[in-house]
């Protein structure tokens, strides 16, 4: 008759353990959050807050900005009149294009137009 006795005695162990264990998780997850600590927090420390926070923009707003350091290499000379030459070039060319354009998309309308005639012609 012990047997049934533990059974019942191990059932109640078990069942207060889980409950137990059921208290001890909502508490690390009040524990664990986070975000509700820290709106609780601000709200009964608003006037520390909000001055930290003053604090510490002012502090940013007055450190000086970086200053990035350039580097010049001194043989780039060679590759700056490359560069201006061909910056010339190409003005030099631009102006061309553009003066000379009507004759070209003539002869291009013109060269377009027979290709066109022959297939035409070559199809019938």
């Amino acid at each position: 008759m012990a047997e049934p006795d533990a059974k019942i005695i191990l059932a109640a162990d078990l069942a207060r353990a889980r409950a137990a264990l059921g208290r001890n998780m909502e508490a690390l997850r009040r524990d664990l959050d986070v975000a509700s600590h820290f709106k609780q927090s601000f709200h009964e420390n608003k006037a520390a807050y909000i001055g930290g926070a003053t604090f510490f923009g002012l502090l940013l707003s007055k450190l000086p900005a970086r200053k990035k350091k350039v580097y010049v290499e001194k043989k780039a000379k060679g590759a700056v009149k490359e560069a201006e030459k061909a910056g010339l070039l190409l003005v030099i060319l631009q102006f061309l294009f553009n003066t000379f354009r009507p004759m070209l998309m003539s002869l291009v309308t013109k060269q377009v137009t027979e290709f066109v005639k022959s297939r035409g012609q070559m199809k019938e």
